[in-house]
């Protein structure tokens, strides 16, 4: 009789949804912080601030870049895990 190990399932599947949840994370997160200045941001009233583009500040950009790396490289780190030839 075959029998499954639940408390290995379970802590596979908590580290894959984490890391999943974490990718997306980082995504979304570089995307807004590479949007920061364009023409739909908002102001500090919550008002949506019209007219031309202002100037994304230095550390977004440096952010947004970082955290879009960080998405990459654990998707090309699942990639490596997961294929064999690249042992």
């Amino acid at each position: 009789m075959i029998s499954i190990d639940w408390g290995a399932f379970a802590l596979v599947f908590g580290i894959s949804f984490a890391a999943a949840v974490g990718i997306v994370v980082f995504y979304a997160l570089g995307l807004r912080l590479l949007s920061a200045g364009s023409p739909d941001d908002t102001g500090d009233d919550g008002a949506v601030v019209s007219g031309t583009r202002g100037a994304r500040p230095l550390a977004a950009t440096v952010g947004g870049y970082a955290c879009l790396a960080i998405g990459v490289a654990a998707v090309l780190y699942s990639l490596y895990l997961i294929i064999p030839q690249f042992h």
